[in-house]
């Protein structure tokens, strides 16, 4: 039955209950510059009543009591989030490392490799109409010479951009495991909390970043268990469960998009790791492009050269260094001899004085398509390449802006819902300010009302 300190009872857990809802509004307040932070909402309910006779059976309330504490979220726009994570990820990655390999060729400009080749078949035309001049040999020689070094130069560029980029091909997969153990770890603290009945939000928002994070670098998908743990799985792959973080797979293949252990072998099919993956093939992509540039120019130069005589009457010399196998821009350089003497250069068949018509020859190879270029010139297969680098850089870009402003509409509606507004805090605040007050009041009520029925007892 309600006693004389009902009231005294029922205006102090008001005043609790009210205090703790000033707290929360305040914790969110102060967390309005947090990044991945999630408003929290209190929630009240009416206590059960007590039941009490007189003149029948009748029921007087207890007051409020808070029932939990509550972060406000939409678990779809977060999934949305994640995926859109992923893919910015990719497109992000892809289109610095395009930019980085277009860095290397030069183009268009003084420096580069289509600058080298159109002097090259210049200075066989100056040859042509000058064979008997030593410093028309030199500057073929010097032609040559700047040619192989620009392709090899590049080619080599593009073997430490490989380098780079399964070097951090390896550190996402580090990466990757770090965040798994980051996220397993939450999971553990979380579970701990939820059983002692309390409800760790912010270590829910820690870990709900650390899945953001994790997802920017492979496509993921995540379950949320009854427990309160989180799994997390990037395909067939599990990189979170119940019992902890899996060991991330570390053996990868390119080509394939996948990386393997004993286990097996799991697809990677978004995020920052399969932009560096498809990176790496583009870029051994364009090193078998110079390969085959530097191979058909040893072809096609060597066998109209060695048909000729030099001045000091040697036959049968090459022009650009050679064998069998070809071995493509690695190592694309002049002809020893060649490189030695620029009288061992032909510029004739015959080996006349005055004949230029074998060095003509090689300097219309300028204009000549080539079946193994797949019936290009040199110039326009190399002006393809370059062109074919630009247009992908171009639309990873595009997609770069386009996926980034779908980020930016998901985040908006994030942060409609889960976002704090300091207009509706502050007006929270002011409510609950304003409860506390009149539930201070009724318990100085209560406490006079209970003081002057104990005076008059006492009497």
């Amino acid at each position: 039955m309600p006693g004389a300190f009902h009231g005294l009872n029922m205006a102090s857990n008001a005043l609790r209950a009210f205090q703790r809802a000033l707290d929360v509004t305040g914790h969110n307040i102060s967390n309005v510059n947090t990044v991945g932070y999630t408003r929290q909402s209190i929630e009240f309910r009416d206590n059960d009543p007590t039941k009490f006779w007189s003149g029948g059976v009748h029921s007087l309330g207890n007051g409020v009591s808070i029932s939990s504490v509550n972060r406000i979220r939409d678990a779809f726009l977060e999934q949305r989030k994640i995926q859109a994570t992923g893919d910015t990820g990719k497109y992000l990655q892809m289109a610095d490392g395009l930019r980085n390999v277009q860095a290397l060729f030069l183009e268009p400009g003084g420096s580069g490799i289509a600058d080298a080749m159109d002097k090259f078949f210049n200075a066989w035309s100056s040859l042509a109409s000058n064979p008997n001049e030593p410093t028309a040999r030199m500057q073929v020689q010097q032609a040559g010479v700047t040619l192989a070094n620009r392709v090899k130069t590049t080619y080599l560029a593009l073997q430490d951009q490989s380098t780079f980029t399964n070097e951090a091909i390896t550190d996402t997969l580090n990466q990757v495991q770090n965040l798994s153990r980051q996220v397993a770890d939450l999971n553990g603290q979380i579970r701990q909390k939820q059983a002692e009945g309390m409800e760790p939000n912010d270590l829910k928002d820690m870990r709900d970043q650390a899945v953001r994070d994790l997802g920017q670098l492979v496509d993921i998908h995540t379950f949320e268990q009854p427990d309160g743990t989180m799994s997390v799985f990037m395909n067939q792959l599990t990189l979170v469960d119940s019992a902890g973080a899996v060991p991330t797979p570390m053996t990868f293949n390119t080509a394939l998009g996948t990386i393997s252990d004993a286990s097996g072998t799991f697809d990677v099919r978004s995020g920052k790791l399969r932009a560096l993956f498809e990176s790496a093939e583009q870029i051994k992509t364009y090193q078998g492009n110079l390969d085959s540039l530097a191979n058909e120019l040893r072809t096609q130069v060597n066998s109209v050269h060695t048909a000729g005589i030099n001045p000091l009457g040697n036959t049968g010399v090459r022009f650009f260094n050679d064998s069998l196998p070809q071995s493509g821009a690695i190592d694309f350089n002049l002809d020893p001899v060649v490189a030695a003497d620029p009288r061992a250069i032909v510029s004739s068949v015959t080996g006349v004085a005055g004949d230029g018509g074998l060095a003509l020859s090689l300097s219309r190879l300028r204009d000549q398509s080539q079946a193994s270029l797949g019936n290009t010139t040199f110039g326009r297969y190399f002006d393809n390449m370059v062109s074919d680098i630009g247009r992908k850089t171009e639309y990873f870009e595009a997609q770069v802006s386009t996926q980034q402003a779908m980020n930016e509409q998901i985040d908006n509606q994030i942060q409609s819902v889960s976002g704090v507004s300091l207009d509706d805090e502050m007006a929270n605040m002011l409510r609950f300010q304003r409860s506390y007050q009149a539930a201070a009041k009724a318990l100085t009520i209560f406490d006079q009302v209970a003081e002057d029925l104990i005076n008059m007892v006492r009497r």
